[in-house]
């Protein structure tokens, strides 16, 4: 499964308050300033360098903290409710924009600029969101809730309509397949477990590559192409306020 860097760096922390140890102790075993390893514990793009050496004063290594940071992440996950899948699927360029806003941590006028939205759509837009409770507005600042996971319960719609974006972009890439076997003979167990063993690898591999701030983005489908965003439409139209009216009618008392 994706690993989050944040939740990378959790697990880290984690196991610092497992060891009984605060930052000042730390900072005296390994010689880092204490200032500098509070930015580090906070910093998505740590590089592996710095991780290791947390990792030989905290009795585990990369394997054990990427288990943890999965297992961490498990815990925050939390799925989307089946009223909002019901407005994602009926409007499906709303979640396009939160995810844009707070996974992928663009400025919303950069969101707005690209998609060629006015002013007033883009404040309907952050209204539907903060009435979802994916942004807060604090008067003076926008406080965006970044690097929020989208978790759709397997076989609902919008979970249907992902899966058919992803075969969409996925198929469309000219690569071709680097796996092809035909006709070969597995159990349902066998497949499974090949799934299961095969994600768990690419899980490591993606902690890894967070830490040290390599590679490149990727779709996996059994087959490596160009890694893209999947959004759930073709665009962000302009909106109004009756759209709001509608989300807030079905959300506010939730």
């Amino acid at each position: 499964m994706h690993i989050g860097p944040e939740f990378l760096l959790a697990a880290i922390r984690l196991k610092i308050k497992e060891e009984g140890l605060c930052y000042s102790a730390l900072s005296e075993k390994t010689g880092i300033p204490l200032s500098t390893i509070k930015r580090h514990l906070h910093n998505p793009s740590l590089g592996l360098d710095k991780i290791l050496i947390y990792t030989n004063h905290l009795n585990t290594d990369l394997k054990e903290l990427s288990e943890i940071a999965i297992q961490i992440q498990r815990d925050n996950e939390q799925f989307l409710s089946g009223e909002q899948n019901a407005l994602f699927v009926e409007h499906p360029y709303l979640l396009d924009f939160i995810y844009l806003v707070t996974s992928c941590n663009l400025a919303p006028e950069e969101v707005a600029e690209k998609y060629q939205l006015s002013d007033t759509s883009l404040r309907f837009y952050l209204s539907i969101a903060e009435v979802l409770g994916y942004i807060e507005n604090l008067g003076d600042k926008v406080f965006y809730r970044s690097g929020r996971r989208f978790i759709m319960e397997e076989g609902t719609a919008l979970d249907t309509l992902f899966k058919r974006r992803f075969e969409q972009v996925s198929m469309a890439d000219p690569t071709l397949s680097q796996v092809c076997h035909a006709r070969v003979r597995l159990t349902p167990e066998q497949r499974l477990k090949l799934e299961q063993e095969v994600d768990q690898k690419i899980g490591e591999m993606h902690a890894a590559n967070c830490a040290n701030n390599i590679g490149e983005l990727t779709n996996v489908l059994f087959r490596n192409i160009p890694g893209q965003q999947i959004f759930f439409s073709d665009g962000l139209p302009e909106i109004n306020g009756e759209l709001l009216k509608q989300v807030s009618a079905r959300f506010r008392n939730s």
